[in-house]
């Protein structure tokens, strides 16, 4: 039996109202970003790829049908991928840390169960994440420590902050990755995506938002062309969060971000950018101290603490998303949930 969760989870509308999608709860209503106008990827050239799926069927049988994230290798017992993606209001979502099964070379979600996959002992919060979207997501990052080393897939190589100077220019080329929607609220494959984007400024990104002033320099966007087909420019969409944008340094893909938030509509051509990353080498150190056994983890989990989770939740209950929404400087979005209509200001909605 499948849980339908196909989620990005960047930002939400704060209504105490459950909503069941599939055999998943969520208490949540996302209003967010898969790659928009993008291309089949091989799995071969992005080894260090990583799905994040909610999985409980050990015990009832139930699976998410698509990621909910996306994520990154950063060596055979540790992922990377965005904070927001495991935080529900101001915690962390249990259901997401206690049943995440991380997947490697999953190139076609339809074979998730053949895929190799290992569950989470351990969850690093970066410490000064604050899942605020009104304030843009600082330090929009997590590590999660695998029960077991997976046997596939390859650490992936982190750009470094000496080489900022090249990445951050209009020259670079970058590619962004992820099993996430191809419009906003449209799932149109279980073929992993690729799209092919560009540097933009922050000086243009945060001019893009009517909280801009809150970008910090640990941060990165992007933008993609605008497709004649659909008028939607290139990006990541719904379920991308937590996934790469990798820099094609010279045919080495290197990874500079981690996919955090965009504007509410994927894609959306009147946006100057479709993606905001949380900068990967400005966390090199913390990373590596995490990685050194150095940190303290945020979460530890039991085999007793998911008996006890479904015994008192009956199921997995994701949660995950944003406790707060902003506004675009200059558009509305109007939110519907339950027939119930809330002027809920355009959130940088792209978890991706």
């Amino acid at each position: 039996m499948n849980l339908s969760v196909k989620s990005a989870l960047i930002a939400s509308v704060l209504l105490p109202i459950a909503l069941e999608v599939g055999e998943v709860y969520a208490e949540n209503v996302e209003v967010a970003p898969m790659i928009v106008n993008g291309t089949n990827a091989s799995i071969l050239d992005f080894p260090s790829f990583v799905s994040l799926y909610i999985d409980s069927r050990e015990y009832d049988g139930r699976y998410s049908s698509g990621a909910y994230c996306g994520g990154t290798l950063l060596n055979d017992t540790h992922v990377m991928t965005a904070a927001h993606c495991l935080s529900s209001f101001s915690t962390y979502d249990e259901g997401a840390v206690l049943f995440t099964s991380a997947v490697v070379g999953l190139e076609n979600e339809n074979r998730f169960l053949n895929a190799e996959k290992q569950r989470v002992e351990a969850v690093f919060f970066h410490p000064n994440f604050e899942n605020n979207i009104s304030r843009l997501l600082p330090n929009d990052i997590v590590i999660l420590r695998l029960e077991q080393a997976v046997n596939g897939g390859s650490a992936v190589t982190r750009a470094t902050s000496s080489e900022a100077g090249q990445y951050r220019s209009l020259l670079a080329s970058f590619v962004a990755l992820g099993h996430g929607d191809v419009q906003t609220g449209v799932s149109g494959t279980a073929i992993l995506q690729r799209a092919d984007l560009f540097w933009v400024s922050n000086f243009t990104c945060a001019n893009n938002f009517n909280n801009g002033r809150f970008l910090t320099d640990n941060q990165i966007c992007f933008s993609g062309a605008t497709s004649l087909l659909n008028g939607l420019k290139a990006g990541t969409c719904q379920g991308d969060s937590g996934g790469p944008i990798y820099w094609n340094d010279n045919g080495t893909f290197k990874q500079v971000g981690i996919t955090s938030f965009g504007p509410a509509e994927c894609g959306d051509a009147g946006s100057d950018v479709t993606a905001a990353y949380t900068e990967v080498a400005d966390y090199a150190s913390w990373i590596d101290s995490v990685l050194d056994g150095q940190r303290v983890p945020t979460v530890i989990v039991t085999e007793q603490d998911r008996l006890d989770y479904l015994a008192a939740n009956g199921r997995v209950i994701y949660q995950g998303g944003t406790i707060s929404l902003m506004r675009r400087r200059w558009r509305w979005q109007c939110v519907f949930v339950n027939n119930t209509q809330a002027n809920a200001d355009s959130a940088a909605s792209q978890a991706s």
